[in-house]
Protein backbone atom coordinates (compact mmCIF):
# COMPACT_ATOMS: atom_id res chain seq x y z
CA UNK A 1 0.00 0.00 0.00
CA UNK A 2 1.48 3.02 -1.10
CA UNK A 3 1.21 6.34 1.56
CA UNK A 4 1.86 9.85 0.59
CA UNK A 5 3.41 11.92 2.78
CA UNK A 6 4.03 15.83 2.11
CA UNK A 7 7.29 18.30 2.95
CA UNK A 8 8.34 20.28 5.80
CA UNK A 9 6.75 23.06 4.29
CA UNK A 10 3.87 22.26 3.13
CA UNK A 11 3.12 20.72 6.28
CA UNK A 12 3.71 24.02 8.01
CA UNK A 13 1.64 25.94 6.05
CA UNK A 14 -1.23 23.30 6.61
CA UNK A 15 -0.77 24.37 10.36
CA UNK A 16 -0.88 27.74 9.90
CA UNK A 17 -4.28 27.44 7.79
CA UNK A 18 -5.76 25.55 10.65
CA UNK A 19 -4.65 27.71 13.37
CA UNK A 20 -5.73 30.82 11.74
CA UNK A 21 -8.77 29.20 10.90
CA UNK A 22 -9.55 27.82 14.85
CA UNK A 23 -8.48 31.13 16.19
CA UNK A 24 -11.18 33.01 13.71
CA UNK A 25 -13.96 30.79 14.92
CA UNK A 26 -12.47 31.27 18.19
CA UNK A 27 -12.97 34.95 17.37
CA UNK A 28 -16.76 34.51 16.03
CA UNK A 29 -18.15 32.76 18.66
CA UNK A 30 -16.15 35.10 21.78
CA UNK A 31 -17.89 37.95 19.92
CA UNK A 32 -21.11 36.19 19.27
CA UNK A 33 -21.24 35.39 23.56
CA UNK A 34 -20.79 38.40 24.49
CA UNK A 35 -23.21 40.42 22.15
CA UNK A 36 -25.91 37.32 21.81
CA UNK A 37 -26.08 38.01 18.05
CA UNK A 38 -24.93 36.28 15.07
CA UNK A 39 -22.07 37.90 13.49
CA UNK A 40 -22.96 36.52 9.77
CA UNK A 41 -26.16 38.60 9.21
CA UNK A 42 -26.93 37.34 6.05
CA UNK A 43 -26.83 33.36 6.96
CA UNK A 44 -28.98 33.95 9.79
CA UNK A 45 -31.53 36.00 7.84
CA UNK A 46 -31.20 33.64 4.85
CA UNK A 47 -30.45 36.76 3.20
CA UNK A 48 -33.87 38.98 3.45
CA UNK A 49 -33.49 41.48 5.67
CA UNK A 50 -36.49 43.06 5.52
CA UNK A 51 -38.21 42.20 8.79
CA UNK A 52 -34.96 43.33 10.38
CA UNK A 53 -34.71 46.70 8.82
CA UNK A 54 -38.24 47.15 9.96
CA UNK A 55 -37.60 46.05 13.59
CA UNK A 56 -34.60 48.09 13.53
CA UNK A 57 -36.03 51.39 12.56
CA UNK A 58 -38.64 50.98 15.07
CA UNK A 59 -36.13 49.65 17.83
CA UNK A 60 -34.26 54.01 16.82
CA UNK A 61 -37.53 55.45 16.69
CA UNK A 62 -38.75 54.50 20.27
CA UNK A 63 -35.25 55.35 21.48
CA UNK A 64 -35.88 58.86 20.17
CA UNK A 65 -39.17 58.45 21.52
CA UNK A 66 -37.68 58.15 24.88
CA UNK A 67 -35.22 60.46 24.69
CA UNK A 68 -38.00 62.94 23.96
CA UNK A 69 -40.05 61.47 27.05
CA UNK A 70 -37.57 62.37 29.72
CA UNK A 71 -36.69 65.49 28.52
CA UNK A 72 -40.49 66.81 28.47
CA UNK A 73 -41.62 65.28 31.59
CA UNK A 74 -38.31 67.24 32.69
CA UNK A 75 -40.27 70.10 31.59
CA UNK A 76 -43.32 69.08 33.12
CA UNK A 77 -41.48 68.48 36.42
CA UNK A 78 -39.86 71.69 36.50
CA UNK A 79 -42.67 73.60 35.58
CA UNK A 80 -44.67 71.99 38.19
CA UNK A 81 -41.93 72.79 40.89
CA UNK A 82 -41.79 76.61 39.83
CA UNK A 83 -46.19 76.91 39.69
CA UNK A 84 -45.97 74.74 43.47
CA UNK A 85 -43.25 77.76 44.80
CA UNK A 86 -45.39 80.76 43.09
CA UNK A 87 -48.75 79.00 44.92
CA UNK A 88 -46.40 78.32 48.48
CA UNK A 89 -45.29 81.85 48.59
CA UNK A 90 -49.31 83.14 47.72
CA UNK A 91 -50.98 81.15 50.24
CA UNK A 92 -48.00 82.10 52.99
CA UNK A 93 -48.45 85.85 52.05
CA UNK A 94 -52.91 85.45 51.85
CA UNK A 95 -52.75 84.80 55.45
CA UNK A 96 -50.61 87.96 56.11
CA UNK A 97 -52.18 89.90 53.92
CA UNK A 98 -55.77 89.30 55.87
CA UNK A 99 -53.95 89.43 58.77
CA UNK A 100 -52.48 92.95 58.10
CA UNK A 101 -55.47 94.52 56.54
CA UNK A 102 -58.21 93.37 59.75
CA UNK A 103 -56.03 95.03 61.44
CA UNK A 104 -55.03 98.04 60.23
CA UNK A 105 -52.14 98.49 62.14
CA UNK A 106 -49.46 100.71 59.72
CA UNK A 107 -46.39 98.46 61.17
CA UNK A 108 -47.70 94.78 60.23
CA UNK A 109 -48.99 96.39 56.87
CA UNK A 110 -45.14 98.28 56.14
CA UNK A 111 -43.69 94.92 57.62
CA UNK A 112 -46.35 92.63 54.92
CA UNK A 113 -45.47 95.01 52.44
CA UNK A 114 -41.65 94.43 52.26
CA UNK A 115 -42.40 90.68 52.16
CA UNK A 116 -44.85 90.89 49.69
CA UNK A 117 -41.90 92.98 47.72
CA UNK A 118 -39.37 90.52 48.06
CA UNK A 119 -42.01 87.31 47.47
CA UNK A 120 -42.94 89.18 43.91
CA UNK A 121 -39.02 89.28 43.04
CA UNK A 122 -38.98 85.74 43.83
CA UNK A 123 -42.35 84.42 42.16
CA UNK A 124 -40.88 86.61 38.78
CA UNK A 125 -37.47 84.49 39.38
CA UNK A 126 -39.89 81.17 39.42
CA UNK A 127 -41.92 81.96 36.52
CA UNK A 128 -38.28 82.46 34.61
CA UNK A 129 -37.02 79.18 35.12
CA UNK A 130 -35.65 77.06 31.92
CA UNK A 131 -35.07 73.24 31.20
CA UNK A 132 -32.63 72.35 29.17
CA UNK A 133 -31.61 75.49 28.07
CA UNK A 134 -35.34 76.42 27.22
CA UNK A 135 -37.49 78.85 29.17
CA UNK A 136 -40.74 76.66 30.47
CA UNK A 137 -43.42 79.82 30.28
CA UNK A 138 -41.95 82.14 27.76
CA UNK A 139 -44.41 79.79 25.31
CA UNK A 140 -42.76 79.72 21.70
CA UNK A 141 -39.66 82.26 22.93
CA UNK A 142 -37.76 79.24 24.48
CA UNK A 143 -34.39 81.28 24.15
CA UNK A 144 -34.81 84.20 26.83
CA UNK A 145 -36.32 84.78 30.09
CA UNK A 146 -40.14 84.56 29.97
CA UNK A 147 -40.55 88.07 32.02
CA UNK A 148 -38.85 91.12 32.90
CA UNK A 149 -37.24 91.22 36.87
CA UNK A 150 -39.56 91.81 39.44
CA UNK A 151 -37.76 95.07 40.03
CA UNK A 152 -38.16 96.71 36.88
CA UNK A 153 -41.67 95.51 36.82
CA UNK A 154 -42.35 97.51 39.68
CA UNK A 155 -40.49 100.25 38.88
CA UNK A 156 -43.19 100.89 35.45
CA UNK A 157 -45.89 100.10 37.77
CA UNK A 158 -44.76 102.74 40.37
CA UNK A 159 -45.18 105.16 37.47
CA UNK A 160 -48.01 104.11 36.18
CA UNK A 161 -49.81 104.74 39.62
CA UNK A 162 -48.36 107.82 40.56
CA UNK A 163 -50.50 110.40 41.64
CA UNK A 164 -53.52 107.40 42.64
CA UNK A 165 -54.60 108.82 46.35
CA UNK A 166 -56.62 105.81 46.99
CA UNK A 167 -56.84 102.34 47.21
CA UNK A 168 -59.50 102.00 44.37
CA UNK A 169 -57.79 104.42 42.47
CA UNK A 170 -54.53 101.95 42.44
CA UNK A 171 -56.21 98.70 42.17
CA UNK A 172 -58.01 100.01 38.84
CA UNK A 173 -54.13 101.56 37.37
CA UNK A 174 -52.53 97.98 38.38
CA UNK A 175 -55.49 96.39 36.76
CA UNK A 176 -54.72 98.52 33.41
CA UNK A 177 -51.22 97.94 33.45
CA UNK A 178 -51.71 94.08 33.58
CA UNK A 179 -54.93 93.63 31.55
CA UNK A 180 -55.02 95.87 28.92
CA UNK A 181 -53.97 95.28 25.31
CA UNK A 182 -50.89 97.30 24.89
CA UNK A 183 -50.28 97.64 27.83
CA UNK A 184 -47.44 98.00 30.31
CA UNK A 185 -47.38 93.83 30.78
CA UNK A 186 -47.45 93.47 27.48
CA UNK A 187 -45.06 95.71 26.06
CA UNK A 188 -42.23 95.50 29.17
CA UNK A 189 -43.18 92.89 31.18
CA UNK A 190 -44.08 89.94 29.10
CA UNK A 191 -40.75 88.84 27.06
CA UNK A 192 -42.22 85.54 26.04
CA UNK A 193 -43.91 85.18 22.50
CA UNK A 194 -47.91 84.92 22.01
CA UNK A 195 -47.58 81.44 20.66
CA UNK A 196 -47.47 78.41 22.90
CA UNK A 197 -44.40 76.09 22.90
CA UNK A 198 -45.15 73.29 19.78
CA UNK A 199 -46.25 70.13 21.06
CA UNK A 200 -44.06 67.26 21.92
CA UNK A 201 -43.85 63.67 20.33
CA UNK A 202 -43.80 61.29 22.97
CA UNK A 203 -45.08 58.60 20.74
CA UNK A 204 -45.76 56.87 17.56
CA UNK A 205 -48.51 59.42 16.24
CA UNK A 206 -49.09 61.27 19.56
CA UNK A 207 -48.04 64.18 20.64
CA UNK A 208 -48.14 66.32 23.89
CA UNK A 209 -48.82 69.91 24.50
CA UNK A 210 -49.57 72.01 27.80
CA UNK A 211 -49.72 75.47 26.33
CA UNK A 212 -48.92 77.69 29.73
CA UNK A 213 -47.28 80.84 29.36
CA UNK A 214 -46.36 83.40 31.97
CA UNK A 215 -49.22 86.00 30.30
CA UNK A 216 -51.73 83.70 31.17
CA UNK A 217 -54.31 85.42 33.16
CA UNK A 218 -54.21 83.15 36.27
CA UNK A 219 -50.38 84.59 36.25
CA UNK A 220 -51.33 88.36 35.34
CA UNK A 221 -53.92 88.05 38.31
CA UNK A 222 -51.28 86.49 40.31
CA UNK A 223 -48.18 88.95 39.66
CA UNK A 224 -50.92 91.78 40.64
CA UNK A 225 -51.60 90.39 44.26
CA UNK A 226 -47.62 91.24 45.07
CA UNK A 227 -47.42 93.69 42.86
CA UNK A 228 -50.68 95.88 44.63
CA UNK A 229 -48.60 94.97 47.77
CA UNK A 230 -45.06 95.74 47.06
CA UNK A 231 -46.61 99.35 46.30
CA UNK A 232 -47.10 100.06 49.58
CA UNK A 233 -43.46 99.19 50.29
CA UNK A 234 -42.46 101.50 47.42
CA UNK A 235 -44.47 104.56 49.34
CA UNK A 236 -47.98 104.73 47.96
CA UNK A 237 -50.79 105.82 50.66
CA UNK A 238 -48.47 106.88 52.75
CA UNK A 239 -49.93 107.97 56.22
CA UNK A 240 -53.52 106.68 54.94
CA UNK A 241 -53.64 103.61 56.84
CA UNK A 242 -57.35 102.85 56.00
CA UNK A 243 -56.62 103.06 52.56
CA UNK A 244 -53.34 101.06 52.58
CA UNK A 245 -55.75 98.30 54.77
CA UNK A 246 -58.02 98.74 52.18
CA UNK A 247 -55.35 97.78 49.56
CA UNK A 248 -53.97 94.98 51.31
CA UNK A 249 -57.58 93.27 51.54
CA UNK A 250 -57.60 93.97 47.81
CA UNK A 251 -54.34 92.32 47.36
CA UNK A 252 -55.43 89.45 49.71
CA UNK A 253 -58.66 88.86 47.60
CA UNK A 254 -56.78 88.51 44.42
CA UNK A 255 -54.53 86.18 45.57
CA UNK A 256 -56.88 83.68 46.87
CA UNK A 257 -58.73 83.69 43.59
CA UNK A 258 -55.62 83.29 41.85
CA UNK A 259 -54.25 80.48 44.06
CA UNK A 260 -57.41 78.27 43.02
CA UNK A 261 -56.91 79.04 39.25
CA UNK A 262 -52.85 78.03 40.07
CA UNK A 263 -54.54 74.48 41.16
CA UNK A 264 -56.36 74.01 38.00
CA UNK A 265 -53.16 75.01 35.80
CA UNK A 266 -50.94 72.48 38.11
CA UNK A 267 -53.84 70.04 37.53
CA UNK A 268 -53.59 70.16 33.56
CA UNK A 269 -49.91 69.74 33.86
CA UNK A 270 -50.40 66.39 35.77
CA UNK A 271 -52.39 65.53 33.41
CA UNK A 272 -50.15 65.14 31.01
CA UNK A 273 -47.97 64.50 32.78
CA UNK A 274 -49.87 61.54 33.29
CA UNK A 275 -50.25 61.30 29.23
CA UNK A 276 -46.21 60.99 29.40
CA UNK A 277 -45.81 58.06 31.94
CA UNK A 278 -48.22 55.73 29.88
CA UNK A 279 -46.43 56.61 26.96
CA UNK A 280 -43.30 55.68 28.30
CA UNK A 281 -44.33 52.33 29.45
CA UNK A 282 -46.01 51.78 26.15
CA UNK A 283 -42.94 52.10 24.58
CA UNK A 284 -41.07 50.59 27.04
CA UNK A 285 -43.09 47.19 26.50
CA UNK A 286 -43.15 47.45 22.59
CA UNK A 287 -39.61 48.43 22.58
CA UNK A 288 -38.89 44.65 24.76
CA UNK A 289 -41.68 42.96 21.99
CA UNK A 290 -39.13 44.54 18.90
CA UNK A 291 -36.27 43.39 21.01
CA UNK A 292 -37.39 39.98 21.58
CA UNK A 293 -38.24 39.43 18.08
CA UNK A 294 -34.82 40.65 16.89
CA UNK A 295 -32.99 38.19 19.00
CA UNK A 296 -35.42 35.25 17.13
CA UNK A 297 -34.13 36.21 14.20
CA UNK A 298 -30.51 37.06 14.81
CA UNK A 299 -29.94 35.85 18.27
CA UNK A 300 -26.91 33.34 18.90
CA UNK A 301 -28.24 30.66 22.12
CA UNK A 302 -25.65 31.66 24.79
CA UNK A 303 -25.05 27.96 25.70
CA UNK A 304 -25.04 26.37 22.27
CA UNK A 305 -22.40 29.10 21.58
CA UNK A 306 -20.53 28.49 24.94
CA UNK A 307 -20.36 24.56 23.75
CA UNK A 308 -18.95 25.78 20.60
CA UNK A 309 -16.31 28.03 22.02
CA UNK A 310 -15.18 25.40 24.59
CA UNK A 311 -14.43 23.08 21.53
CA UNK A 312 -12.94 24.98 19.37
CA UNK A 313 -10.85 25.92 22.45
CA UNK A 314 -9.87 22.30 22.97
CA UNK A 315 -9.20 22.04 19.50
CA UNK A 316 -6.75 24.49 19.21
CA UNK A 317 -4.87 22.85 22.26
CA UNK A 318 -5.04 19.83 20.42
CA UNK A 319 -2.95 21.63 17.74
CA UNK A 320 -0.76 23.18 19.21
CA UNK A 321 0.66 20.09 21.51
CA UNK A 322 0.52 18.04 17.98
CA UNK A 323 2.58 20.92 16.26
CA UNK A 324 5.32 21.10 19.63
CA UNK A 325 5.43 17.59 19.14
CA UNK A 326 6.26 17.44 15.53
CA UNK A 327 8.62 20.26 15.97
CA UNK A 328 10.50 17.97 18.74
CA UNK A 329 11.21 14.96 16.84
CA UNK A 330 14.38 14.66 15.48
CA UNK A 331 16.20 11.79 12.66
CA UNK A 332 16.43 9.06 15.19
CA UNK A 333 13.11 9.33 16.52
CA UNK A 334 11.74 9.34 13.36
CA UNK A 335 13.87 6.33 11.96
CA UNK A 336 12.28 4.47 15.23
Amino acid sequence: MNSISIGDLANTFLIQRQTTGLKSELTRLASELTTGQKNDLGASLAGDFGPYAGIERSLRALAAYATANTEAAGMLEASQLALENVQSMGQDLSSALLTASSAEDVVLIRVTAEDARQKFSAVVSSLNTSSADRTLFGGAATDRPALATGEQMLAEIVTAVAGETTAAGIVAAVDSWFDDAGGGFETMGYLGSSKDMGPMSIAEDETAAVGVRADDQVMRDTLKGYALMSLIAEGALDGDVAQQADLTAAAAEKMLTADGDITNLRARIGAVEARIEDAQARNAAEGAAYELARTQLIGADPYETATELQAVYAQIETLYTVTARIAGLNFTDYMR
